[in-house]
């Protein structure tokens, strides 16, 4: 009777540590793809009005960065 017990135990654990060691990888790549658009969205200044934006957001004309299309037109 122990055995089985056992046994039932030892096939329980090995099914969880089975599914659980193939959720991890997925969760570390999902961890490293939130930290690499952290670090790819940098803050630059507008060249007219001298607001920050982000690299993403902004409008790029002549390798300068602006906040709008009214700055961009000022300038």
């Amino acid at each position: 009777m122990l055995l089985k017990v056992l046994l039932i135990l030892g096939v329980i654990a090995a099914v969880y540590f089975f599914f659980m060691k193939k959720g991890t990888p997925l969760t570390k790549e999902r961890r490293n793809n939130k930290t690499k658009k952290d670090e790819e969205s940098t803050m630059v200044e507008c060249e007219t009005c001298s607001t920050y934006i982000i690299t993403d957001e902004a409008i790029i004309s002549s390798g300068k960065f602006y906040c709008s299309t009214e700055c961009r037109d000022k300038a």
